[in-house]
């Protein structure tokens, strides 16, 4: 049974089927890969409308797990894939790839941070040099949740909750800052938007899905800042921020409830959403 198709990806194939002058989707780059797009790309219902996967990671130790675990032996078309590692500053990576009929960008805009940072105004244009004419692209992100609120008639207690979400999105980027790591570097939608236009590409459509958070999901944002205090240098200020994200976790319990509740009992809220900007190459005259 193939994967189950989020809505982001579904959209995406919407959008491909709703052009009827299209129907294989040919070459395919992802462009930030990782196990859940290549999961949908490789095994779900459109790999049999791909002729070949080119993924690309920053790590190159993730290349070589991906490489053996989507093998073509191992998907169902035998669709050939290949997953190069490098850095999208280096002027040559990819430079002997042939050009690609569609681009997935997911959540490519806010990772390039830990690997190519102050690189985000430039990878629109290194992602059109590499479409076909007529190419289609799919930038895919987060809209920060700085920038982000609840829908209109929320609550008092959803507007909270969702002042919540934020200051754990912050304790945690504080932690990573600390331990000397970098955080991802989310982008609003209209500033994706303008990146796309700017080298030339013509938005289409776009989509925006409201996320919905629970307990479960922000805890595990809380976490990924506990992870990081062991590499903080100055232990005092470690056993501070350990103190720090215990006072958040009990706040998330008091207004979310307990972890330990099953999923389907957690309190959940709507807070923020994620975009899809979809874009096309001009077909040459």
């Amino acid at each position: 049974m193939p994967p189950k198709t989020d809505s982001l990806f579904r959209w995406i194939e919407e959008r491909e089927h709703h052009d009827s002058s299209i129907s294989p989707w040919g070459r395919v780059l992802d462009a930030g890969t990782g196990r859940h797009s290549l999961s949908w790309l490789l095994h779900g219902g459109v790999s049999s409308l791909i002729e070949e996967v080119v993924a690309v990671t920053g790590e190159k130790p993730l290349a070589n797990d991906l490489s053996a675990e989507y093998d073509p032996s191992k998907t169902p078309h035998a669709t050939p894939f290949k997953v190069h590692a490098g850095n999208w500053q280096n002027a040559t990576f990819l430079s002997n790839e042939k050009p690609f009929d569609i681009i997935i960008a997911d959540y490519l805009v806010g990772a390039i941070e830990g690997f190519a940072p102050y690189y985000q105004d430039q990878i629109c244009d290194r992602l059109e040099k590499l479409l076909a004419p007529g190419g289609r692209i799919y930038l895919v992100g987060l809209q920060p949740l700085s920038e982000s609120q609840t829908p209109a008639g929320s609550s008092d207690a959803e507007i909270e909750a969702g002042k919540l979400i934020q200051e754990v999105a912050r304790t945690r980027d504080a932690c990573l800052l600390l331990a000397g790591r970098r955080c991802y570097r989310e982008y609003p939608i209209e500033w994706s938007q303008r990146q796309l236009e700017k080298v030339g590409l013509e938005v289409t459509n776009s989509v925006r899905l409201t996320n919905v958070y629970g307990r479960s999901a922000i805890t595990r944002q809380l976490e990924v800042g506990r992870r990081h205090i062991p590499l903080f240098w100055d232990p005092v200020l470690a056993g501070h921020m350990q103190q720090a994200l215990d006072c958040v976790d009990e706040r998330l319990e008091e207004e979310f409830g307990s972890g330990a509740l099953p999923k389907e009992e957690q309190r959940r809220i709507r807070f923020g959403f994620d975009y899809v900007i979809a874009a096309r190459k001009p077909a040459q005259a």
